[in-house]
C-alpha cells in the first residue's frame, strides 16, 4: 500500500492525492462487491426458478405416469373379467338352447290339477266369507255409533248402502268360486 501512495521518484504524495487514491480503491471495491452480489443473486434466482419449475413438473409426471400405469392395469383386469363373463354368457346360452330343444313344455291336463283347483277355490271362498263377516261387524259398529251420537243420521244410510254393495259383490264372488270348484273345467266362471 505504501508503494501505491508514493510516486516513482520516492517523494511523498500529498494528502489530497492519497485520499483520492483511497476513495478510488473503495469505489472499485464497492463496484466489484455490487457486481459479485448481483451475479450471486441472479445465480440463486435461476437455481430457484429451475428448481421450482422442475419439481412440480417432475412430480406430476411421475404421479401421472403412476396413475396411467395403475389405470392400464385396471383396464387389463377389467378386460380379463369381461372375457370370462362373455364365456359364461355363451355357455349359459348354449345350455339354455339345449334345454329348450330337448325338453318341450308339457301343458297340464284338467285332471292333473283338479285337487289343486278345489283347494284354491275353498281358500278363496273362506276369504270371501271372512270379508263378509268383517263388513257385517263394521255395519253393526256404525249403527251403534250412530245411536251414541246426537244429531242427524243421514250419513248412516249412505254408509250402510256402500257396505251392502260390498257384501253383495263378495257373495257373488263366493258363488262363482263354488261353481268353479264344482265344475270339471279349468277356468272359473266370469264374475
Amino acid at each position: 500500500m505504501s508503494n501505491d501512495l508514493q510516486e516513482s521518484s520516492g517523494e511523498p504524495i500529498s494528502a489530497e492525492r492519497r485520499l483520492e487514491s483511497l476513495e478510488k480503491g473503495r469505489r472499485l471495491d464497492r463496484i466489484l462487491l455490487f457486481v459479485l452480489a448481483a451475479v450471486l443473486a441472479m445465480t440463486l434466482t435461476s437455481w430457484l426458478t429451475i428448481g421450482l419449475l422442475r419439481q412440480p413438473g417432475g412430480q406430476e409426471e411421475n404421479g401421472d405416469a403412476e396413475r396411467i400405469q395403475s389405470l392400464q392395469k385396471q383396464a387389463t383386469a377389467l378386460q380379463k373379467q369381461l372375457a370370462v363373463l362373455e364365456q359364461h354368457v355363451a355357455q349359459q346360452g348354449q345350455q339354455l338352447s339345449a334345454l329348450q330343444s330337448s325338453k318341450p313344455a308339457t301343458p297340464l291336463s284338467s285332471g292333473d290339477n283338479r285337487p289343486v283347483q278345489q283347494q284354491v277355490a275353498q281358500t278363496l271362498i273362506g276369504q270371501e266369507q271372512s270379508f263378509q263377516h268383517s263388513l257385517g261387524a263394521l255395519k253393526n259398529g256404525m249403527r251403534d255409533l250412530a245411536g251414541m251420537i246426537a244429531g242427524s243420521r243421514s250419513w248412516l244410510s249412505d254408509y250402510q248402502e256402500a257396505l251392502d254393495r260390498q257384501v253383495s259383490a263378495s257373495q257373488t264372488r263366493a258363488q262363482h268360486l263354488q261353481q268353479w270348484a264344482s265344475d270339471s273345467s279349468d277356468s272359473p266362471a266370469a264374475p
